[in-house]
């Protein structure tokens, strides 16, 4: 690759405002994107044939215009690697790029990075969620966006947190309402004891807007909102799902469906990613839902800041006063709203798959005869050594250990020691992997 000031990895808001930041300040990057175009989760593009009109409140619309315009207006300083991911660092300190348009292995020795890939989504292990027609809600909503098509038949979403009404409206106005929103919080009933909670999140006019317009469309399509419920088992059905569902006073429902989207919150995501630092060669941060989950339009702040950081570790001088306090706003609003959403705890059912790579159950969980330790967890029953090396299941796995009094990070068991490459890379790129002085570009 040509030499560039800053690599900045992800194209998602916090990708994007930081590259427009940088070419402000007269710097140059090199974007990397997994995808064939920018927009990242948040703002995933219809990728079919004409167009597809989203639900969105019109402040969100308002940011992802004008953070498109400046990114076409920035790319005389901005070099996109589109259809690549980044796969780790080598031993001189390379950061290596997984350029699949080309099929080959690429590196980069930039002067700072910028991380901003975005967050990760939480689902708590429940029976049956391993099944076909079982998603994340997260993942529908993104398949929902770039295929412009609503899931066919019947719908139901559970688990806790706005994202499920924001999922629920936008199915409603494409003419797909879901059956219920299962909300295992009572964000309506602890109000009261909650006010300052409420009266924090009311300061904020764009997410109240934003809730008015989830609850509108929620209403016109008679979506029911059901709140302190949550699912207990998913099993198959000749036509589709059956549903279990249990309220926190005991009553239990049932539901027939084909799709089941679940969801339980948004952690940050610094999973095998190098750790912020700085030295005198090399400035390395984190921005965006990766560093801390605030929502889109903080997350745009946050690239900026990045941004910034990273021009005056390269000698320029730059003010974020202003930045900093709209992220501290943000940071109170989303601490006020994960009050409101706060569920009580919850334990797994003793047939409820825990680590999904590996097949495992709560029972054999519970059966291990040794484990002491995370480490001891993984060799003596597997616990976390598939694919995904405990991505997906070790918050949920320490929570276990810690009922059997075994005090661990999940850190521990997934993310403090990077495990690379973070993806899996193609033979044939590897090999094609060459190390000319210049850092150059393999060919096509």
């Amino acid at each position: 690759m040509s030499a560039t000031d800053v690599l900045v990895i992800g194209a998602g808001p916090a990708g994007l405002a930081a590259v427009v930041e940088l070419a402000r300040l007269g710097l140059t990057s090199q974007l990397v994107e997994q995808r064939d175009q920018v927009g990242g989760a948040i703002y995933r593009r219809h990728a079919g044939a004409g167009s597809h009109v989203l639900l969105l409140p019109e402040s969100h619309r308002r940011r992802r215009d004008a953070l498109l315009q400046s990114y076409a207006a920035a790319q005389t300083r901005v070099t996109p690697l589109m259809s690549s991911v980044f796969v780790g660092v080598d031993q001189d300190q390379r950061f290596l790029i997984d350029n699949r348009a080309l099929g080959c292995v690429q590196s980069v020795r930039p002067r700072a990075v910028i991380l901003a890939v975005g967050t990760v989504e939480q689902v708590l292990p429940r029976e049956g969620w391993e099944l076909p027609g079982v998603v994340t809600a997260g993942g529908m909503q993104v398949q929902f966006k770039e295929t412009g098509q609503a899931p066919q038949g019947r719908v139901l979403l559970a688990g806790s947190g706005p994202l499920l009404l924001a999922l629920a409206a936008q199915l409603a106005a494409a003419g797909n309402p879901p059956l219920a929103v299962l909300e295992r919080a009572q964000p309506l009933a602890s109000a009261w004891w909650q006010a300052g909670a409420v009266l924090q999140v009311l300061r904020s006019w764009p997410h109240v807007q934003e809730a008015a317009l989830y609850a509108r469309e929620l209403w016109r399509a008679r979506v029911p909102y059901l709140t302190g419920w949550q699912v207990q088992s998913v099993q198959p059905a000749a036509e589709g799902l059956v549903v279990q569902a249990c309220h926190s006073s005991g009553v239990t429902r049932q539901y027939q469906v084909q799709h089941v989207a679940l969801h339980d919150g948004l952690l940050h995501n610094n999973t095998g990613l190098p750790a912020c630092a700085q030295s005198d060669q090399r400035l390395v941060v984190h921005a965006g839902d990766c560093r801390e989950v605030l929502g889109a339009g903080a997350a745009i702040d946050d690239g900026r800041r990045a941004a910034q950081q990273v021009a005056r570790h390269l000698g320029q001088r730059c003010d974020s006063a202003v930045l900093e306090q709209a992220l501290a706003r943000a940071q109170r609003t989303q601490n006020a709203l994960a009050q409101l959403f706060h569920a009580a705890p919850f334990t797994p059912t003793a047939n409820a798959v825990v680590c999904r790579c590996e097949g495992l159950r709560r029972s054999d969980f519970d059966q291990l005869q040794v484990a002491a330790s995370a480490h001891e967890m993984r060799l003596s029953g597997r616990f976390g050594m598939g694919a995904c090396q405990g991505r997906f299941c070790a918050h949920h796995l320490s929570e276990l250990a810690h009922q059997r009094g075994i005090d661990f990070d999940p850190g521990a068991l997934n993310g403090d020691v990077p495990r690379w490459p973070l993806r899996p890379v193609a033979l044939t790129a590897l090999a094609a992997y060459a190390e000319p002085e210049g850092d150059a570009p393999c060919a096509a």
